[in-house]
């Protein structure tokens, strides 16, 4: 990595840096992008069965439902509890 293209990153991080920091951060930086570059040659997506699963919409997500029985756990929680009022967690007041 070129000394100005440091130069641009740190000015837009806001990030003061002397030339010798910058001579090592363009030294590290090498690395990391030959890195970089073979993850690329390795993820390659250009394959046209990928382009045609990614054009639809998947939902990764799981519908959000109640999987336990209400009250389930209730005196499990209650009998750890150090102090407990009317069925309920008791706290110190906090204002």
């Amino acid at each position: 990595m070129e000394i100005d293209d440091i130069k641009k990153l740190a000015l837009m991080a806001r990030v003061d840096m002397d030339e010798k920091e910058m001579k090592e951060i363009g030294d590290s930086f090498g690395p990391i992008l030959d890195y970089v570059g073979q993850i690329k040659e390795v993820a390659d997506v250009s394959d046209s069965s990928y382009e045609e699963v990614a054009d639809e919409p998947i939902n990764i997500l799981r519908d959000d439902v109640v999987t336990n029985k209400g009250g389930e756990y209730t005196d499990k929680i209650l009998n750890q509890a150090p102090a407990k009022e009317n069925g309920y967690l008791k706290v110190k007041q906090i204002l």
